[in-house]
């Protein structure tokens, strides 16, 4: 392997400490749910409940994709520590440098990714089969 593990560590340690940042910050930005019966009816309250709560929603949203990243970055560290760091975790071969340059919590070489993204798109498209 031509990575040099210990700068792909620092990257990782960085990103981590990022995200743990960026999540913080969402948390902080949640904004406090009102009382109902303090809620005034009129047009202009209930646009802004709307808009709190949309902004709220992808906040949310947001939040779940951090921690999911989260949890990649922390696994590739776990992988340096364990000296498995570069192979692929279902087959064991080598990940491409390249790969790892670019995303260096990479967990799988491309063929078991996109093993992985056809068998999500199955589950998908069993999901979405006779709902519309």
């Amino acid at each position: 392997m031509t990575v040099d593990i210990q700068e792909m560590k620092k990257r990782l340690e960085a990103k981590r400490a990022e995200i743990q940042q960026n999540i913080a910050g969402l948390t902080q930005a949640y904004p406090t749910p009102e009382d109902n019966g303090v809620v005034s009816q009129d047009a202009q309250d209930f646009e802004d409940t709307a808009v709190d709560f949309q902004e709220m929603q992808q906040e949310q949203s947001i939040m779940v994709n951090e921690r999911a990243l989260l949890s990649e970055v922390e696994d590739a560290l776990k992988r340096i520590e364990a000296g498995t760091y570069g192979r692929c975790t279902e087959c064991g071969e080598q990940i491409p440098d390249k790969r790892l340059e670019a995303m260096p919590w990479v967990a799988l070489c491309v063929k078991d990714e996109e093993r992985l993204e056809q068998r999500n798109l199955s589950r998908e498209e069993l999901y979405n089969d006779g709902t519309v």
